[in-house]
């Protein structure tokens, strides 16, 4: 069944709730592949013995040292806000929060049914950051990441890692994969449903860029939620 409106989408999430071990990540396209962005097309074809994917990073931290204000500690927080800049990298984002997901299954590609999928968290593998580099790591494993990016935080983010960044979760994690299909004609009503729960661009992005475009989404859209209160105050 895919969901139609936001009530469906509570109904389908609400037996879940009480699993705790679950982590969400939403795509605008149901038809996509769950992979990171340096294993897609355009990226993971590029990366050879002379140019791989270690070295563009490494390229990326040299340079955005000045930046940033505190530079972090290990090379994973480094891969981690890398991710959140924009950087073609082998994490892959998910949320605790499903309607954080749902959100990023709704906000783009209205001509496409969105999906959420959502696994267990079983066999986390304990590794030392310090030690262990994101380029060397072996097989597939969850990464929690410092709180040096507010985004990350608002977003209840954390990341899957995999050595095998041009096969998809759908291949590698295969019957513990579980999705939620959203229909197209859904997309709008869930949007500003979240948007009136205080899901949007605002909230969860928390930069000045995102207010900006938070704001002509209001205007552009003409929408009435709980933005009243925000354009009215002095």
């Amino acid at each position: 069944m895919k969901i139609k409106n936001f009530t469906d989408l509570i109904k389908e999430l609400e037996p879940l709730k009480k699993n705790n071990d679950l982590i969400f990540r939403g795509q605008s396209n149901v038809d996509w592949e769950i992979i990171p962005k340096s294993g897609r097309n355009g990226f993971s074809e590029k990366y050879t013995k002379t140019l791989p994917e270690r070295q563009i990073f490494n390229s990326w931290k040299r340079y955005a040292k000045s930046h940033l204000s505190k530079h972090p500690e290990t090379e994973w927080d480094w891969l981690a806000i890398a991710q959140h800049h924009g950087l073609a990298t082998r994490l892959l984002d998910w949320s605790k929060n499903p309607l954080v997901a749902a959100f990023f299954a709704c906000i783009e590609n209205n001509d496409s049914d969105g999906v959420i999928y959502y696994y267990k968290l079983t066999d986390v593998l304990e590794f030392d950051e310090r030690t262990t580099s994101p380029f060397d790591f072996k097989g597939f494993n969850i990464f929690f990441p410092s709180g040096l990016v507010s985004r990350i935080i608002n977003q209840r983010g954390l990341f899957t890692i995999t050595d095998k960044p041009t096969v998809g979760l759908e291949k590698q994690l295969k019957g513990e994969l579980k999705k939620i299909i959203i229909s197209k004609e859904a997309k709008e009503n869930i949007i500003m449903s979240l948007d009136f729960y205080g899901i949007n661009k605002l909230s969860l992005y928390n930069d000045i860029d995102s207010l900006s475009e938070y704001l002509n989404d209001y205007v552009a859209n003409n929408h009435s939620n709980n933005l009243n209160q925000l354009i009215t105050e002095e």
